[in-house]
C-alpha cells in the first residue's frame, strides 16, 4: 500500500526528496489517479510535471499550460515514451512547469495547483507515487 499524506505534509515529503531520501529524484501525489502531480528535484531546485496517462487527464494539460502562463512560469511539453491507456499513436504527453522553485515555493505552488486546477483542499488525502 502506498504512503498517504495530506497537503500539510508536503513540506516534509519534499524535504525527503531534496535530501535524497526517496527512491527516485521525483515523487508524485494523487488523490484519485487523475490529479497526479510529480515534484522533480534537480540542480537544487524543484519543478512540476503532469503526465496524461488516461483520457480523463488530457484536459488538464491545457489547464496547466494556462496556469503556468498566468503565473509567469515556462512550460514545456515532453514525453517519457510511456504508452497511454487510451487510443493514441503517440506516447503520453507530459507538461513540465519549470518554476525552479525553492522547497517553500514548491509547497505553495503544489498546494495552489491542487486547489485551483483539481479542486482539492486541506482535507484531501493523497497517495504517494511511485
Amino acid at each position: 500500500m502506498a504512503d498517504r499524506i495530506k497537503i500539510a505534509e508536503l513540506t516534509t515529503t519534499l524535504t525527503k526528496l531534496k535530501n535524497g531520501q526517496t527512491e527516485f529524484d521525483f515523487i508524485g501525489i494523487t488523490s484519485n489517479g487523475i490529479d497526479c502531480l510529480y515534484f522533480v528535484y534537480e540542480k537544487g531546485k524543484f519543478n512540476l510535471e503532469f503526465e496524461s496517462m488516461v483520457e480523463e487527464q488530457t484536459p488538464f494539460i491545457d489547464k496547466l499550460k494556462e496556469f503556468a502562463q498566468m503565473n509567469k512560469f515556462e512550460s514545456v511539453m515532453t514525453t517519457y515514451g510511456n504508452q497511454p491507456y487510451y487510443p493514441s499513436v503517440t506516447p503520453a504527453p507530459v507538461i513540465r512547469i519549470e518554476s525552479n522553485s525553492t522547497l517553500e515555493e514548491m509547497v505553495a505552488l503544489g498546494t495552489k495547483i491542487q486547489a485551483e486546477i483539481f479542486q482539492n483542499n486541506s482535507t484531501t488525502v493523497y497517495d504517494m507515487v511511485p
